[in-house]
């Protein structure tokens, strides 16, 4: 599998908009309604929502190409105020998963953290999106809070958590 790591474009806004809601549907539609799902996206993810994020202050987003497809794709973001650097999303098509896609971005991500010298990555998982939450259990995500996230009419539980991160060992490149 030849892929490729690399940062958002302008161009790539529609082939992302295709990974976000192609993996809400298949992750999210058992728990939330379709209609929900839609207009929440169509509110907080339309082209003109995504070119806004691409240009915010502490922005960055990084997508997978697998021959030439957006396979997966991460948004993070640096909160200055509160000094901490999110994982805002991290999403890979479902006939991707398991090919270490995932890793890969958080690695990324991890990169990027460090860059603005945090020591966490903090990010919020929907508790019935199990999958994904026992995911980040196991790549060492801890999680501390319960907040209730909304889409359209519903209501889930969201957990929030975080991961230290490691510096580079002396000697390690």
């Amino acid at each position: 599998m030849k892929h490729v790591i690399r940062e958002w474009t302008l161009e790539d806004l529609p082939s992302i908009q295709r990974v976000l809601l192609t993996t809400w549907l298949d992750a999210y539609v058992s728990f939330i309604p379709e209609d929900d799902l839609r207009t929440y996206f169509d509110q907080h993810y339309s082209l003109h929502a995504l070119e806004a994020m691409l240009h915010g202050a502490g922005f960055s987003g990084f997508l997978v190409e697998v021959d030439g497809i957006t396979a997966a794709v991460i948004r993070n973001q640096f909160d200055f105020q509160e000094q901490r650097f999110y994982v805002s999303s991290l999403y890979v098509l479902p006939e991707y998963q398991g090919r270490g896609l995932g890793n890969e971005l958080m690695r990324v991500a991890e990169e990027r953290a460090l860059a603005y010298q945090v020591k966490e990555i903090w990010l919020g998982v929907m508790t019935e999106n199990r999958p994904a939450l026992e995911w980040y259990k196991r790549t060492g995500f801890q999680f501390v809070e319960e907040l209730p996230f909304t889409m359209g009419h519903t209501t889930v539980s969201h957990l929030i958590g975080f991961k230290k991160i490691q510096t580079a060992s002396p000697g390690m490149p």
